[in-house]
């Protein structure tokens, strides 16, 4: 086919293609190849982590506020004794856990509303990203003198189809590749993360430490033996220091974990592939680019 016909067919496509992006047709046409299906797999694993992420929010509020009533209160009767130091260590353990699952939880509904508006507007970038091409190869043909002139278009059009190749391919896949590898390395340690918060909770309620360290007393208990009470108040204390301190170590190994998952899961799974598929994305599309005047 002679260069002049090859020309016009490539305008003709370009403007009928930049017409049929407004018009969201080839939105529709990319949905139907496979995208939609893409886009369904990715809000239902963004809905999923945000449920875990909120499930483990829950759980660690329930037991940063059963701490804190514990943190705030004494023990003893005539002779009382704040349980605030003694429980200081567990609570920034679980106050640090609760600020990691809330961020996780914060990120995971950004990254879910962030691709609902880019689906508002990504045919517009299409749109646009088509035009740009055209006027490119129409300054690339028929404008010998213009050098700078369609170097600016070429380097607006790279722009603009990087970003719809980002908008399109780029956020959808690096969620899909993400979502992959977090079903199968951090969900698991979350779940099982969450199981020991649900036991967590049970063991130190506020309830749970005064029955089993500081029991009431009976009636048959001299209201006056203060040298007794003490003893035993002492006794219970260092139980209950002991007790923390094997829970405390505890909380902090489910603190360093849940805060690794979701930090795989919000940052380093998506940035690994994101950076992945933007050096093969950004090569393609060099190569395009790169191209002279009798290549086409």
């Amino acid at each position: 086919m002679p260069q002049r016909f090859r020309r016009i067919a490539l305008t003709l496509v370009l403007i009928a293609a930049a017409a049929m992006a407004a018009a969201g047709i080839l939105d529709r046409g990319m949905g139907w190849v496979g995208l939609d299906r893409l886009a369904r797999a990715n809000d239902g694993y963004l809905d999923r982590a945000f449920d875990r992420a909120m499930a483990g929010f829950l759980l660690l509020s329930g037991i940063k506020s059963g701490l804190a009533i514990v943190e705030g209160s004494s023990v003893g009767v005539g002779v009382h004794v704040e349980l605030g130091d003694a429980v200081q260590p567990a609570y920034d353990y679980v106050d640090t856990a609760w600020k990691a699952a809330m961020a996780g939880a914060s990120i995971i509904a950004l990254m879910k509303l962030a691709l609902q508006g880019l689906a508002l507007i990504d045919h517009w970038v299409l749109f646009a990203a088509l035009l740009l091409v055209l006027a490119y190869f129409l300054a690339l043909w028929f404008l010998p003198r213009g050098e700078s002139l369609h170097k600016r278009f070429g380097r607006a059009g790279r722009f603009a189809v990087t970003l719809c190749v980002m908008l399109y391919l780029l956020l959808p896949l690096t969620i899909f590749g993400a979502a992959f590898l977090s079903q199968r390395i951090t969900a698991p340690l979350v779940e099982s993360s969450h199981e020991q918060l649900k036991d967590l909770g049970k063991t130190l309620s506020p309830e749970r430490i005064q029955a089993q360290f500081f029991p009431l007393e009976t009636e048959t208990d001299s209201l006056f033996d203060l040298k007794e009470k003490i003893a035993r108040m002492g006794q219970g204390i260092k139980s209950l220091l002991a007790y923390l301190q094997l829970e405390t170590e505890r909380i902090a190994a489910l603190t360093i974990r849940l805060m690794a998952a979701y930090l795989f899961d919000c940052i380093l799974f998506p940035l690994v592939f994101g950076l992945i598929l933007m050096t093969m994305i950004k090569s393609g599309i060099h190569s395009i680019f790169g191209l002279d005047r009798g290549s086409i």
